[in-house]
């Protein structure tokens, strides 16, 4: 959609209703169009050292393993039904895929019926988050088997960024 924009970080940077990361040095976020024609965003962040973002990565995954409750309290505030569904997609050495499925209120997420995919990975002193939605209206067209290739290929293009570096 644009350049990806990278600036020094010096608060908590929220990734959606559930999950920020707290402690990084730098935040670059880059926006791209999906495949199925929805906004897609990929924060890469970086670390002190490895130790911080391993604890950065650990503290988005538990926040995302209790993100069903949240999303239903979320929407039980906006009187909408609590739909809210969490599910672990796919992991790897480094990284973890999610699918929260709901009837979203606003404010990060777009509102309404929709199936958002997050994936984490931590490679060093690197941590990247890629978010997509898919709107209910559109169709579910994305099938979640392949969440295991996606984090593969998202280590990879950290492995690729920190070797031009």
């Amino acid at each position: 959609m644009a350049p990806p924009h990278t600036q020094p970080v010096t608060h908590d940077v929220g990734l959606n209703e559930c999950a920020s990361v707290h402690g990084a040095l730098t935040w670059q976020q880059q926006g791209y169009v999906s495949a199925f024609k929805t906004p897609a965003v990929q924060d890469s962040f970086s670390f002190a050292d490895s130790a911080t973002a391993q604890r950065v990565y650990q503290s988005l995954t538990a926040a995302m393993n209790t993100c069903q409750d949240a999303s239903r309290a979320l929407q039980a505030k906006a009187h909408v039904s609590p739909d809210a569904q969490v599910s672990q997609t796919a992991t790897t050495n480094d990284g973890t895929a999610y699918a929260r499925q709901w009837t979203a209120v606003g404010g990060m997420s777009a509102a309404g019926p929709q199936t958002s995919h997050i994936y984490l990975v931590r490679r060093g002193n690197l941590l990247t988050a890629l978010q997509f939605p898919e709107l209910a209206e559109n169709g579910a067209k994305y099938a979640t088997k392949d969440d295991r290739s996606a984090l593969t290929a998202l280590a990879d293009q950290m492995n690729s960024a920190s070797a031009t570096k």
